[in-house]
């Protein structure tokens, strides 16, 4: 449905707030991968975005913080790649997996997932109560969509530029990765799944707020269901 390009170029889009101490990294991994890095510092109080920037990513800020879908849009609206992977910038997904991602785009998909729960999560990658949350959403979504995917919150993922140009994304946080993955398959999107490894966040602290951000998520998946 939505061909690839013939040579295809990949940007790497990231939304970062408050990660100085782990971007860097982030950003020399995916270039081992991906032909560009965007990243957007949203807000950020220390020096993300001149981190981002000394290790060879394209960084842009936002005056304020405006969430983590708001900063994919923008950065995805700034990448030349025909190919797009997203990522956290917190050093817990693992850039070696990009590949996979890849390949996986390659063979037909259009939007490919990395499942953590088909994959492998390394010890203090998750904590239980965020777990069960994940696991609950995921079975939600699967409910009301007729899919059977493993991990629908998963941010790392790849997705043909086309597609995500063709999506009306307006998710300004963390409902973005829910956004993108409902509208995709209402579109008849070719979505799949690859295992990948999660690493437990090693610097900084997560801004993701169980109650309120997993309120957001499945609010979010049944406007969509209903049509809104």
């Amino acid at each position: 449905m939505y061909p690839a390009p013939a040579v295809a170029t990949t940007t790497a889009i990231i939304a970062a707030l408050d990660e100085a101490g782990a971007i860097g990294e982030v950003v020399r991994g995916c270039l081992r991968h991906v032909d560009e890095v965007v990243v957007v510092d949203d807000g950020s109080t220390d020096d993300t975005a001149d981190r981002a920037a000394r290790a060879g990513a394209r960084a842009l800020r936002n005056d304020r913080n405006r969430g983590k879908g708001a900063s994919l849009r923008r950065a995805a609206a700034q990448a030349r790649g025909e190919l797009l992977v997203t990522l956290d910038g917190d050093g817990q997904d693992d850039p070696g997996d990009i590949p996979r991602l890849l390949a996986a785009l390659h063979e037909g998909a259009d939007l490919v997932i990395g499942s953590r729960f088909a994959g492998r999560l390394e010890p203090g990658a998750i904590t239980p109560v965020n777990r069960m949350g994940n696991l609950a959403l995921t079975a939600a979504l699967n409910l009301l969509y007729g899919v059977r995917l493993s991990d629908t919150q998963a941010g790392l993922r790849a997705i043909r530029h086309t597609l995500w140009r063709s999506l009306p994304l307006r998710a300004d946080r963390y409902e973005v990765e829910t956004e993108v993955l409902v509208r995709a398959l209402l579109a008849g999107a070719r979505v799949t799944e690859v295992p990948v490894t999660r690493h437990p966040r090693t610097h900084g602290r997560s801004a993701l707020h169980g109650l309120r951000d997993g309120s957001r998520i499945l609010a979010c998946m049944l406007r969509l269901r209903l049509g809104g």
